[in-house]
This record gives structure tokens, C-alpha cells and sequence, in this order.
């Protein structure tokens, strides 16, 4: 049974929450190469804003036409990533997190049904509608939210 539109939008926020308390526990890495809480926590800003929110205008725009956009995986830049949030602190990108995950929210406020069961095809989830797109929101957010729990767990 799919999931409303009201839950998965509850679970969004939820989510948001519970990454940036994973990322206040977590500790600092040793090991260079290895982000940041702060960085993890504002890689998913940077994903919600840069990936997220304009997948759902273009499978949106392109349902009118009666056709779905096609793609392909796709992430912000590491490297600038990991720069710009290397002097930030777990409060300002969990605040930036919230910020994007509302903006977010308020795009899916405004979806009729009819936008909601707008598709696009995605090379490793196959065919999916707006609710499918939101349900890999949530599966990234745990992806991260898991590593920051090792890390924590690992100390």
C-alpha cells in the first residue's frame, strides 16, 4: 500500500531531526579523507536543494507533455562539499539542512495528485513517481544517518 502524502512529508522532517542528533553525537573522524558530521549533514542540504527539489519540478513539468525525465545517479561535488562545510559546525549545517528539507516540504504542499504520480525513469530505481523519489530521499538520509551511528558506535 503506497504511503500518503502527509506521512511521507511527516517522515522528511523526521528524518531531518534525527540525522543532525546522529551528527551532535558523532565524533570528529581522525582520518582526513573521512567527512565530518557537519560535512555529511550539509551534503544532504546541498542534495535536497541541487538534486531533490529539481528532479520533482522536472518530472513535474515534463508529466504535462506526457513524458518522463531520464537519469542517471547523480551528487554534488565531494570535494566542494567537503570545503564548504569543513569550518561549519553540526548547529549552522543542521540549520541549513532544515532550511532545505522545508523548502522541500513546501514543494510537495503544493503537488495536486495528479503531480504526485508524475514519473521519471532512473537508471538504478527504474520507473518511479514522486512518492518512489521521496522514499529515496529517506533511504539516502539512513544511508548517512548510518554512518555517523558507526562512527559514534566505533569511538
Amino acid at each position: 500500500m503506497a504511503n500518503p502524502a502527509s506521512v511521507l512529508m511527516v517522515e522528511l522532517l523526521m528524518s531531518a531531526d534525527r540525522l543532525i542528533t546522529a551528527a551532535q553525537a558523532a565524533p570528529i573522524p581522525t582520518d582526513p579523507s573521512t567527512w565530518a558530521p557537519a560535512v555529511i549533514v550539509g551534503h544532504l542540504s546541498r542534495v535536497d536543494t541541487e538534486v531533490w527539489l529539481p528532479r520533482i519540478d522536472e518530472m513535474v513539468t515534463l508529466r504535462s507533455s506526457g513524458s518522463r525525465p531520464h537519469w542517471a545517479w547523480w551528487e554534488p561535488d565531494a570535494d566542494v562539499t567537503a570545503r564548504t562545510f569543513a569550518g561549519i559546525g553540526v548547529d549552522e549545517s543542521g540549520a541549513r539542512l532544515l532550511a532545505s528539507r522545508t523548502a522541500l516540504l513546501h514543494r510537495l504542499r503544493e503537488l495536486s495528485p495528479d503531480d504526485w504520480a508524475a514519473e521519471a525513469e532512473h537508471e538504478d530505481f527504474g520507473i518511479i513517481d514522486v512518492q518512489g523519489l521521496i522514499m529515496q530521499v529517506l533511504i539516502h538520509d539512513e544511508e548517512h544517518r548510518a554512518s555517523l551511528l558507526q562512527a559514534e558506535v566505533g569511538q
